[in-house]
């Protein structure tokens, strides 16, 4: 059975590969989430030869030295603005894709592995470096849009949560959806991208809601 592992400190984009390459994939491959760096350590003892998929762990991780020792290819998750050719420097790294990858790259990505091919992501495929941020908040559906205003004005997320009767939890991932699509990394970076190309921050309509109890 082929067997490949996935782990990315973006839950939100692990979750996303991980669903896209089970449909991609036939039955007979097991694909598994990783929820931790020891978790995944584990997975590649259990299963030499595994193709990993890692974002946003360490080259010098125990997880990155398994890999070398078991064979595992190790497919990097990076952004486009990355520099991630040196990477390619790494034997156990055998190819690049983006955050913002489709399926059609994902399979791509496989067939090139499947006959020992080093593969990197086109950057036309992946999201324009060069697209403008006024583009990039076109992507935000109106609920991350008022979210964001929200964030713009200091607002903490328990703060949020409590304001939109839900979980601090729901909030922060729903802001590491926002991250992602903006290409941002912090809530200093949010502030810096929107005001070097502001949109329209509609506060309007935002209405508090009753906190779960």
């Amino acid at each position: 059975m082929v067997t490949i592992l996935i782990f990315d400190r973006q839950s939100l984009c692990q979750a996303s590969i991980s669903t896209r390459l089970s449909l991609l994939l036939p039955e007979s491959t097991q694909v598994a989430d990783c929820a931790s760096e020891a978790e995944l350590a584990r997975h590649i003892t259990d299963n030499p030869g595994a193709t990993l998929f890692l974002g946003q762990i360490s080259l010098r991780s125990e997880a990155m030295q398994l890999a070398r020792q078991f064979s595992c290819p190790v497919v990097w998750i990076a952004e486009p603005k990355d520099e991630y050719l040196p990477l390619l420097t790494q034997p156990a790294i055998r190819g690049i894709m983006f955050r913002t990858a489709k399926a059609a790259d994902l399979a791509e990505c496989i067939a090139a592995l499947r006959e020992r091919r080093t593969w990197i992501q086109a950057l036309d495929n992946a999201d324009d470096a060069t697209s403008s941020r006024q583009e990039k908040w076109g992507l935000l559906t109106q609920n991350q849009r008022q979210l964001t205003a929200l964030l713009l004005e200091g607002m903490k997320c328990k703060d949020i949560a409590v304001q939109r009767g839900t979980t601090c939890q729901v909030i922060k991932n729903s802001v590491v959806l926002i991250y992602d699509k903006l290409g941002v990394r912090s809530r200093y970076d949010l502030l810096k991208a929107l005001l070097e190309s502001p949109p329209t921050c509609e506060r309007a309509s935002i209405k508090p809601r009753a906190p779960k109890r």
